[in-house]
């Protein structure tokens, strides 16, 4: 005779299968010098897990801090074939707007991107490596702040200069301005009061 409790029994190794096909862990540990990032993950109830692969999407990488949460999924609804699928640590998550996407650090600095085609970065230093050159296409370029130039500076359009601006040469009608002051059509005063002549290469 089939009693419900012979069901029960039959049906517990099932129960517990799909019960742990998706859990959740906090981080205890990370491996990162596996070609997969491994974790250390502390489970329900105490229990310790480790060499738990993290799968992350192709061309982002990160390293979560210790007490990050995790969602773990049972591979086949095997728990000895667990894999981390999403990591994240909630205290450090910048907020923003509808539609927006961040790229972030728990120290602060992030890049954000916006509506209307916004990208904002926010960072205590930025540095940018090119080995062959690095081009900004823009209708207009501000700069807020001293600008320190170590390399030369030059333009198609008026100015050529080398070793910074203080040997500069017109090869164009364009005109360079500073602090107020015309290049072009700044002038001194010559021994007898007269106006120098303009500029010359």
């Amino acid at each position: 005779m089939v009693t419900e409790r012979f069901v029960q029994k039959l049906l517990a190794p099932i129960r517990r299968r799909i019960n742990g096909a998706i859990t959740r862990a906090v981080v205890s540990g990370v491996v990162e010098g596996l070609q997969r990032q491994n974790l250390q993950l502390k489970m329900h109830a105490d229990e310790s897990v480790d060499d738990i692969e993290r799968f992350q999407n192709y061309g982002c990488s990160s390293f979560p801090p210790i007490g990050s949460e995790a969602i773990l999924a049972a591979i086949g609804g095997n728990l000895g074939n667990l894999v981390a699928v999403a990591v994240e640590d909630k205290k450090y998550r910048p907020k923003g707007e509808s539609g927006d996407v961040f790229l972030y650090h728990l120290e602060g600095h992030k890049i954000r991107l916006t509506k209307d085609g916004k990208v904002v970065v926010t960072a205590t230093d930025v540095i940018f490596e090119a080995a062959n050159s690095f081009t900004i296409i823009s209708p207009e370029t501000l700069i807020q702040g001293p600008l320190h130039v170590t390399g030369g500076i030059s333009t198609d359009l008026g100015i050529f200069a080398t070793g910074g601006i203080t040997s500069a040469s017109v090869v164009s009608g364009s005109d360079l301005t500073a602090g107020g002051f015309s290049y072009l059509g700044h002038f001194h005063k010559d021994a007898e009061n007269r106006n120098t002549s303009v500029p010359v290469g």
